[in-house]
Parts: structure tokens; C-alpha cells; sequence
């Protein structure tokens, strides 16, 4: 009998202990969901997948809610976007320099090109993607390499990490799980109606998902950026707007497109919703969606680091200099 109740109390404890397991993967706040630190969405979520679709099967299994499991199941499609792009989720760190992140932030941007180069009729978005990442990518680096403005290189690399826990994860569960895999992130309430729709054609959603970027995703760590005293955030932002080239054949500068007092700064500042959401939507994205395919498959296949190069400050001095801002 004392034999039967020990076995008994074994089980029993096997069994609340698994429970116990599962129920710490319900409900949690998603603490990194804007990608600031290393890792997933929670750090207390596990980062081997089996264990993962094990726990998701489990709770599909139960009828429950997928906003009880809203964590592991974005945490999920996190890690199946950095497999995908050879990235290690656990190191990628964007409060590391710039240099020290180089892997990942180049493998992301890779990433991006062989989704659309495998698929360039369907995730159009990924090649619009690339196409503006150079920039993006050496003005991680540039300002990385100034101790003064190394937290401005922090957040454009937050940016980058939470762009891809959105919608690389976004394109990794559509890639492996289809509409279905898409419509439950709805249910979980990672994204919105809207977002869900756009899926249906991916094809015509450039528009749809880089307002999902730039108006729902990063808005907030730009008003940051822009908003940090020391040094001057708005001072900072603004540089970057006069600097920034433009990456899209076709499209205009920020100088070009709307000067102040039609000289050769522009009369907006890159990091206001408002002012970048005009600029990308009435003229870069239209820029992108008049090319070909083919002009699109030419300079996405080129290797990025070139590209990058071609945008690093060093390389683009004679552009950056006042006088000729306005003019490429």
C-alpha cells in the first residue's frame, strides 16, 4: 500500500509539474516585443523549437484563446524567421555596437533578398525592403563609430530587430503555415485585421506593410530618437534626413522632395511620422512599385556589402557636403 502511494504521489507530482510547465508559457508580457534587447519576446520563453511546438500543440489541443499563448506563439515565428536567416536570436544584441551586431544585421537584410528573389511576384515587400537597407545599415555603423552618438546606432539597430520580429516573423509563418498560420497571429492579436487582409495577396501589399512599419512598428523609437537631449535628438534625426540618399531608382530625396525654401535642405525631418509616412508613400514606394522586376533583381542580387559601403559617410562625402544635399 505505502508502495502504491509513493508511485501514486510520483505521478501525480510528474503530471503537476508538466502543468505547471505549460502554464508558465500563458500570458506573459511581451517585455522585449520591440526588440531593444538580445533574444525572443520574453526571456523566460524557451529557445528550442520542438519545445516550443510542443506547447503550442498542447494548448491548441485545450480550445484555448491564442491571446493566452500571444507570447510563444510570436516568440515562435521570431525563431523560425532567425533560422531562416542564420541569425542567432540569443546574441543578436542591439545594445552591442554596431560592429559587434554586423553578422546579424547584414544576414537579415540577405534574408529579405532571397525571399524576394525566390519569390519576387509574392513578397514584393522584401525587395523593397533590401533595396532601402543599405542605407539603413551604414548609418548603424557610422554613427556607432562616434562614442557621442552611439545611442542613436542602438536605436536604428532596435529598429532593424523589431522591423524583423514583426514582419520577418510575419513572412516566416506565411512561408510555413500559410493564411492559417497568419490568421491565428490575428487571434493572438499580434496583428490587426488590416494586416490580415493584406495577406491574402501579398503580391499588392507593399503599401499595406510598410505603413504597418513605419506608422505601427517604429514610430515610437523615432519620436525617441528625435526627442533625446544629449546630444540634441532633433539635431541628430535632421542629419540624418539631409543625408539620407535615396536607394529606390526613381525616387527623390528627402531634399528634392520637399526642399526648405526650395534650396538644398529638406523642409522635414525624417524622424516625424507624419512628414515620413508623405514622403515613403507619395514617392519612394510609388518609385519602387513603377520598376521592373528585372531592375529590382539587379541591384537586390548585387552583395550587400558593397552596398553598404557605397552609403557609408567616408564613401559619400562630397554628397553630404551642403551645397550639394539637394542635388544627386
Amino acid at each position: 500500500m505505502r508502495v502504491l502511494m509513493v508511485v501514486a504521489a510520483l505521478v501525480l507530482g510528474s503530471m503537476g509539474a508538466t502543468k505547471a510547465e505549460a502554464v508558465d508559457y500563458l500570458d506573459l508580457p511581451l517585455v522585449n516585443g520591440n526588440g531593444e534587447q538580445r533574444g525572443g519576446v520574453h526571456p523566460d520563453l524557451p529557445t528550442d523549437r520542438a519545445t516550443i511546438e510542443q506547447a503550442l500543440t498542447g494548448y491548441r489541443a485545450q480550445g484555448l484563446s491564442p491571446i493566452r499563448f500571444k507570447a510563444l506563439l510570436w516568440h515562435y515565428w521570431v525563431i523560425r524567421a532567425a533560422e531562416d536567416a542564420g541569425v542567432n536570436l540569443a546574441e543578436w544584441d542591439p545594445q552591442r555596437t554596431a560592429e559587434s551586431n554586423r553578422k546579424a544585421i547584414f544576414a537579415v537584410y540577405d534574408f529579405y533578398a532571397r525571399l524576394y528573389l525566390a519569390q519576387p511576384d509574392t513578397l514584393r515587400w522584401m525587395g523593397f525592403a533590401n533595396m532601402g537597407a543599405p542605407a539603413f545599415a551604414a548609418g548603424m555603423l557610422d554613427l556607432g563609430s562616434i562614442p557621442e552618438l552611439r545611442w542613436f546606432s542602438t536605436m536604428l539597430m532596435a529598429m532593424q530587430k523589431h522591423i524583423f520580429m514583426d514582419l520577418g516573423a510575419m513572412h516566416a509563418a506565411y512561408l510555413h503555415g500559410g493564411i492559417e498560420a497568419i490568421q491565428e497571429m490575428r487571434d493572438a492579436g499580434i496583428i490587426d485585421a488590416d494586416t490580415t487582409k493584406a495577406w491574402e495577396d501579398p503580391a499588392t501589399a507593399v503599401m499595406a506593410f510598410s505603413s504597418r512599419e513605419q506608422n505601427l512598428v517604429i514610430p515610437d523609437q523615432f519620436d525617441r530618437m528625435r526627442g533625446r537631449l544629449l546630444p540634441p535628438g532633433e539635431m541628430v534625426t535632421y542629419a540624418i534626413t539631409v543625408a539620407g540618399p535615396m536607394p529606390v531608382p526613381g525616387g527623390r530625396t528627402p531634399a528634392q522632395y520637399k526642399p526648405l525654401f526650395g534650396g538644398p535642405l529638406p523642409a522635414f525631418n525624417y524622424a516625424d511620422r507624419v512628414a515620413r509616412w508623405d514622403f515613403l508613400s507619395k514617392d519612394t514606394i510609388p518609385a519602387y512599385e513603377r520598376l521592373t522586376r528585372e531592375a529590382v533583381h539587379k541591384i537586390v542580387q548585387r552583395p550587400f556589402a558593397d552596398r553598404v559601403a557605397d552609403y557609408r559617410a567616408a564613401a559619400r562625402l562630397v554628397d553630404l557636403l551642403p551645397f550639394r544635399s539637394g542635388v544627386r
